[in-house]
């Protein structure tokens, strides 16, 4: 396990620096676009059609984030289901085979709860909240444009305006640069935020599927950090043991881990599994193994 969550940990600040480098992308073809014109001749048209183009350029973005955004959930959610092979394997070598079975199984269904919004209850595909984030970006552009326009401003201050918001790496002055307030977020926060959340989501929801029909839990484990960015919520569930059944998921962009408790004894556990492999009646993993049709 100790493998596994640090190759989550790199999949998350790995995926947090290509959303932002994509971005950044973005911010650099803008700047180029604008320096094709000159700022004191500049016209309001022109604003128009460079919000035009920054939609077709997000649109581009927002394609490949998609991708990009399943492949990390599908090397985490396949990074914790072997990690469960490994560990029962080691407790039942005869039975490798089978726990390589079922947990490919918990694999598939964990993937799909969580890229067709199943995992959330609403059905909201991965990809159309992407899409719903990509709608907010390109009103948002737009809002800067009509609201300098509105406001008086000259179209060389509402490009600064624009040059600000959609650049990553942009320390924005509000004192100097009075722009549409639903803009103070960096531009790739939305996706950032997403990208993120849905990883920890999908370690977190093969946790929750994996330990559903497993005999040898009942209660999982809530394990909180431990700086001063801990919420109030998370603080409370710290420590806090869960029926299995009912264990929540963490909010956006949370950090807490889901521990499994096997309270039997590790040598009764692969006793019971041995005896069982060689003949032994055994309801309890008759039904774990029917769970999954192994």
């Amino acid at each position: 396990m100790n493998n596994f969550f640090k190759q989550k940990n790199k999949t998350e600040k790995e995926m947090t620096r290509e959303i932002k480098k994509a971005y950044k992308r973005v911010a650099n073809n803008l700047i180029k676009r604008l320096a094709l014109v000159n700022p004191d001749t500049m016209t309001y048209d022109y604003l128009r059609q460079t919000a035009k183009y920054l939609e077709k350029e997000y649109k581009k973005l927002n394609k490949r984030l998609n991708k990009d955004i399943e492949k990390a959930i599908v090397n985490t959610v396949e990074g914790y289901t072997q990690s469960q092979v490994e560990f029962y394997s080691d407790l039942c070598k005869p039975l490798s085979s089978s726990f390589e079975d079922m947990f490919s199984k918990v694999n598939k269904q964990v993937l799909d709860n969580v890229i067709t919004g199943k995992m959330y209850g609403d059905n909201i595909k991965l990809s159309d909240r992407l899409w719903s984030n990509h709608n907010k970006t390109i009103k948002t552009i737009n809002d800067i444009l009509t609201d300098g326009f509105i406001s008086g401003k000259g179209s060389k201050e509402i490009a600064k305006d624009l040059e600000v918001y959609c650049n990553p790496d942009y320390l924005k002055e509000y004192e100097k640069f009075t722009i549409h307030p639903k803009s103070k977020n960096k531009v790739e926060f939305n996706s950032y935020r997403l990208a993120n959340t849905y990883i920890n989501h999908a370690y977190q929801e093969a946790t929750r599927q994996s330990a559903k029909h497993n005999p040898y839990i009942e209660k999982v484990e809530w394990l909180s950090g431990t700086d001063d960015n801990v919420c109030d919520l998370c603080k409370e569930r710290n420590g806090k043991k869960f029926d299995k059944n009912k264990v929540p998921l963490d909010h956006p962009l949370g950090r807490c881990t889901l521990l499994p408790v096997i309270e039997d004894d590790l040598e009764d556990i692969a006793r019971e599994l041995k005896d069982w492999v060689n003949g032994d009646k055994n309801e309890k993993l008759d039904k774990w193994f029917e769970a999954w049709e192994v």
